[in-house]
């Protein structure tokens, strides 16, 4: 039974991750000046910290909604930046 329920908390949160992100790399493409991302990095935090989601997962979902809004892959230099920020995540208490 705890199974089940944290198998719906995971794909609820997973639902959720993906508008967030979405909504956020929409935003960014949009905007002139960088985009506030402190509270998609306490979402992706507290998914991490529950057991929601790992860190790998949290790198797949990041890397295929950049490609879906901007239609192409992460720079290398993006993804050493995302690799920064998923450290920091692990960090948080």
């Amino acid at each position: 039974m705890t199974t089940d329920n944290h198998t719906k908390s995971k794909k609820a949160y997973l639902v959720s991750l993906k508008h967030k992100l979405k909504k956020h790399l929409q935003q960014q493409t949009k905007s002139l000046y960088p985009v506030d991302r402190r509270w998609l990095n306490g979402f992706m935090a507290a998914g991490f910290h529950s057991g929601l989601i790992s860190l790998s997962e949290l790198k797949l979902e990041y890397k295929k909604a950049h490609r879906n809004a901007y239609d192409k892959r992460m720079t290398e230099a993006q993804e050493r930046q995302l690799e920064r920020r998923r450290t920091k995540l692990c960090q948080m208490d």
